[in-house]
């Protein structure tokens, strides 16, 4: 296995690449536009599962590792830990426990204040079985690889306090939902006092949203992703939201109904992370934040930005606030970023 120094530019040009073949390769789940699905009440969607290695592995629940047998699943728990950074090398993985993978476990459990163990126990279980955000949560970079970068905190893809949004037509979002993507821009824009946000056609916006509809696998109970585009020759930069078609999307007026464990997630909460990583912020691993990768059973609607939220936005812009001069004294934060693992879009 080689180390991985570049292996969150690869991940992400393979969100994004179309090439069918790559695809049948690396054996990750295709997208396509979709049409966003809304919480029937009553009748609830299956909860998308891991595959069956995954919950063979997940059986087996904190058993010791053993270095010298097989843990069957044990690749597809790499695979994980890899793509959000923890593990520092590329696949294809084996079966075997390894000192790097006891390591990646260890980090990852420290990182969420879960009983250290080294091992998958109850605690690390349950965590990854809930959705969660595309991007890496350490050790990624941001360099434009084939156009595409993931959101960083540090320096902006805008130059601008008015920045435009709109909507794929292909996933018909209905006006109650672009509703709530207005109002969590909004509460991005009070944090700051100094945005514009606007709607316009999708070609001509900044911000660009749409729904992706997974076909197969674990990669459902991924909620969505945010990355950066440029576009040659002018390096023109706009931004994506790319949420999970797959999953049941509720409005405020639904909380009632909200199930991470049946695919029902609430829209606003996830827009609001997702918008959160476009204005420059990275994940976070206080759970109280909007910028926590997962869904908590606790915290299944999250709107409210907490105050290490504010503090953190406002640190990134606080050079705007005294006038716009064509670049922005921003101040790098050190919240680490959480992000998306393998998926392979297709547009």
């Amino acid at each position: 296995m080689k180390m991985k120094s570049n292996l969150s530019a690869f991940l992400l040009l393979f969100l994004l690449l179309v090439g069918q073949s790559l695809c049948a390769k690396a054996g990750f789940p295709p997208l396509k536009n979709s049409m966003l699905k809304w919480l029937k009440r009553g009748k609830k969607p299956p909860k998308p599962e891991w595959d069956s290695e995954i919950y063979d592995f997940l059986r087996q629940k904190s058993s010791p590792p053993q270095q010298n047998q097989p843990t069957k699943g044990l690749s597809r728990i790499k695979d994980y830990f890899s793509n959000f950074g923890y593990l520092q090398s590329s696949g294809p993985f084996d079966d075997y426990w390894d000192l790097q993978t006891v390591s990646a476990i260890k980090t990852f459990q420290r990182s969420f204040h879960l009983q250290v163990t080294g091992t998958v126990n109850n605690q690390t279980i349950q965590l990854i079985s809930r959705p969660r955000c595309a991007v890496p949560d350490m050790d990624f970079n941001y360099n434009f690889t084939d156009n595409v970068s993931w959101p960083k905190a540090g320096p902006q893809w805008f130059q601008k306090r008015n920045l435009t949004y709109g909507f794929l037509p292909a996933s018909e979002i209905p006006a109650n939902a672009t509703k709530v993507f207005r109002d969590a821009f909004a509460r991005w824009v009070n944090a700051t006092g100094f945005f514009n946000l606007t709607e316009t056609t999708y070609d001509d916006a900044d911000i660009k949203v749409g729904f992706y509809t997974f076909t197969e696998g674990v990669d459902d109970d991924l909620f969505g992703l945010s990355f950066i585009r440029e576009k040659p020759p002018s390096n023109k930069k706009t931004a994506e939201i790319r949420l999970n078609g797959n999953m049941y999307w509720a409005l405020p007026s639904e909380n009632d109904s909200l199930s991470w464990e049946d695919g029902i997630l609430d829209l606003e909460s996830v827009a609001i992370h997702e918008i959160g990583h476009l204005l420059g912020l990275d994940h976070s691993f206080m759970n109280e934040s909007v910028m926590y990768p997962y869904v908590l059973s606790s915290q299944q609607r999250k709107i409210e930005l907490s105050n290490s939220d504010k503090n953190n936005i406002l640190q990134q812009h606080s050079g705007a606030k005294s006038g716009y001069c064509g670049s922005w004294e921003v101040l790098v934060i050190t919240t680490l970023s959480l992000g998306f693992g393998y998926m392979v879009l297709l547009a």
